[in-house]
């Protein structure tokens, strides 16, 4: 099991770019490096999966998985990844109370399986660290996992594995 404590979340895509020695670069500069701070202290309890089926224990199925759930105990602060704009809060049939923030450089983070009363609203700017809500029980697609944080990550639409963004 991983430990989500101590993990930064920063897209590997962008390292490695930029001169050569020796070389002039020959394209535009690149944004900085964009990184993510762990939502919460947890374990990773289910793991990112779009390219395979995994079992769903609740739903007794087998389905894809778009973020890594990270348990925590019920009441649990969850912290916006990242500075941006809360984008939506709503409920979701499946994972319960969830909120989506935007960031700069075309990501989205999702939280869900969050307590019923987020502390943010649609429209509200948030900063990295900012308390948005907290966890818990509302997803009814994951209740065998007991209280943990989904949490997912997108970039420009396309969902991405927030392992593949730790410990870089």
């Amino acid at each position: 099991m991983c430990k989500a404590e101590s993990r930064q979340f920063v897209p590997s895509a962008w390292f490695g770019h930029g001169k050569k020695r020796g070389r002039k670069a020959s394209r535009a500069p690149l944004p900085p490096v964009y990184a993510l701070m762990s939502p919460l202290s947890g374990q990773v309890v289910a793991a990112f999966s779009v390219d395979a089926l995994t079992y769903n224990s609740t739903l007794d199925d087998w389905r894809t998985h778009d973020g890594v759930d990270i348990a925590a105990a019920a009441g649990t602060n969850v912290l916006a990844a990242s500075a941006g704009t809360v984008l939506s809060v709503f409920q979701d049939d499946l994972l319960g109370t969830t909120v989506v923030l935007g960031h700069s450089g075309g990501y989205e983070t999702t939280y869900a399986n969050l307590q019923e009363q987020p502390t943010v609203q649609k429209g509200d700017k948030v900063s990295a660290g900012q308390i948005i809500g907290a966890v818990g029980t509302t997803a009814l697609a994951e209740s065998a996992e007991g209280p943990h944080l989904h949490f997912s990550v997108a970039k420009n639409g396309v969902s991405v594995d927030p392992e593949e963004y730790l410990n870089k």
